[in-house]
């Protein structure tokens, strides 16, 4: 029986379980400055009062230029300060000035022959180790920052005619998970992808194809045929992907090879504390697959083919496109145009466990959407440090004000049950989530932001345009292991 709220003979009622507590970190500051702008501001005062002796001009001139330096740090735009939206416009002009926004490869290319993957997956490699366990398991290797990633494609069951009291044990199971990721040596980062894409029917035309008889009823063949051709209007195909990305041991010489096999032999204990969140079979992806999911992506025409003839699939140095165009709110790739949103801000105060159910869902109005979910432990020491600092930070904020705000209120209560939670075991994760959603020509671009703003604001996120750096937030949402952070030119 579901866990209904009406209450039985005798019986209290059940209340739906909630979740949340999740705050953005803060360092203490004035007047919005942060702890880096506050000791800027200090520099300024005491570098004036020391040119009053001097001249009261110079005193003056010198308060003044700090004013105007630290203007930019107080001035907030979507939750970045003027400094660091001023370096992403510079940086994206000096791209553009040398041609990094344009990208061909193949014949046309003087680069290569071959279409290999752009932007930061341009040297990427894959390795296929035997696990002996689960067969051959694909690693993808970044060279440049010396990530290996592994990628589990999930086939959940979702929540349709599931108990409240399942859904809510299979949440608890998938905390448990990343609460031990923080624990996981040299885990980086982990990453949860939805992908949804009109399904062709590929699949069920060749299992009714491989399960018919020819001496079957006219009747019963006629109806089959009837479903195969009416089943792919209006249905979608929905993959699930869970992808674990590890850095190199310090201090140890070891090769990519090497590397790749230390990762894949911690694999099955991963894949065993996943099982229970998803509810159904975990299988690790082959090269082969991962370059299916990387072509599609960068060329939403070629997935029919693939999923006919799974035999076309390229190996990984020939999954890219053949030319991209970036643009400052968009990407242009082969056949598709996307454009990719990061959050802003989690929803605020307590939600419940089907609360990103209509994010993911498909909208057949899109040729692909992807949602990644993309969390980054901190280690237990790291942790406790974290939200120790981010109490203190807390208090700060209500101490200074003589009428604190409602919301800096709750962000100590946050920070103080934070603290509580962490103390007796609990793991603390950053997180974000990347939208993007690809459509046949630019036309479509304003019909699919619509699209993606509803359903954000039903998963009650504030979301934004990846602007300026389109190419690298598409290649984040692939099963290759793209951790922004470390690929940013601009380090704050």
């Amino acid at each position: 029986m579901s866990t209904d709220v009406r209450a039985r003979a005798g019986e209290q009622p059940q209340q739906q379980r909630t979740y949340g507590n999740w705050r953005l970190g803060r360092g203490a500051g004035l007047f919005g400055l942060g702890p880096a702008g506050t000791i800027a501001a200090f520099l300024v005062m005491v570098v004036s009062a020391a040119m009053l002796p001097v001249s009261t001009l110079a005193a003056l001139i010198t308060a003044v230029l700090g004013l105007l330096v630290l203007a930019p740090l107080a001035i907030r735009v979507n939750g970045r300060t003027g400094f660091q939206v001023i370096n992403a416009r510079i940086a994206w002009w000096l791209a553009r000035a040398r041609r990094h926004h344009v990208y061909v490869s193949g014949v046309a290319s003087r680069v290569t022959g071959a279409h290999q993957l752009p932007g930061v997956l341009a040297r990427s490699e894959v390795y296929e180790v035997e696990t002996g366990r689960s067969g051959l398991v694909a690693v993808v290797v970044v060279p440049q920052s010396r990530h290996y990633t592994v990628t589990l494609r999930c086939a959940p069951e979702g929540m349709d005619l599931v108990d409240q009291a399942v859904i809510d044990a299979r949440v608890s199971h998938l905390a448990s998970w990343l609460a031990a990721l923080s624990r996981e040596p040299q885990l980086v980062q982990a990453q949860v992808t939805v992908e949804t894409t009109p399904d062709p029917g590929t699949r069920l035309a060749a299992e009714v194809t491989a399960t018919s008889r020819p001496d079957a009823p006219s009747l019963a063949l006629q109806v089959l045929d009837d479903v195969v051709r009416s089943y792919p209007a209006g249905s979608a195909a929905v993959d699930t992907r869970v992808s674990l990305t590890y850095t190199a041991p310090p201090g140890r010489s070891m090769s990519h090879e090497d590397v790749c096999r230390e990762v894949a032999a911690r694999l099955p204990h991963l894949h065993a504390g996943l099982t229970g969140a998803t509810g159904a079979g975990i299988v690790p992806m082959s090269a082969r697959s991962l370059a299916a999911v990387v072509r599609a992506a960068y060329d939403p025409d070629a997935a029919l083919d693939l999923a006919r003839d799974p035999q076309l699939t390229p190996d990984w140095t020939q999954a890219g496109p053949v030319a991209t165009r970036e643009s400052w709110d968009s990407y242009r790739h082969d056949s598709g145009v996307s454009r990719t949103w990061c959050m802003v801000e989690a929803p605020r105060g307590v939600v419940y466990s089907r609360l990103f159910a209509r994010l993911t869902d498909p909208d057949p109005q899109l040729l692909r959407k992807r949602v990644t979910m993309v969390y980054r432990p901190y280690s237990p020491a790291d942790a406790a440090r974290l939200v120790e600092a981010d109490k203190r930070d807390a208090r700060f904020m209500v101490a200074k004000k003589p009428r604190p705000s409602a919301r800096d209120l709750t962000d100590l209560a946050a920070a103080d049950q934070a603290a509580q939670e962490e103390a007796t075991g609990a793991g603390v994760v950053r997180f974000t989530v990347l939208v993007t959603a690809t459509v046949a020509d630019d036309g479509k671009l304003d019909e699919a932001t619509g699209i993606i703003r509803a359903r954000a604001g039903e998963a009650r996120l504030t979301i934004r345009p990846m602007y300026g750096c389109q190419a690298a937030g598409f290649a984040a949402g692939l099963p290759a292991g793209v951790v922004l952070p470390t690929h940013a030119t601009i380090p704050f």
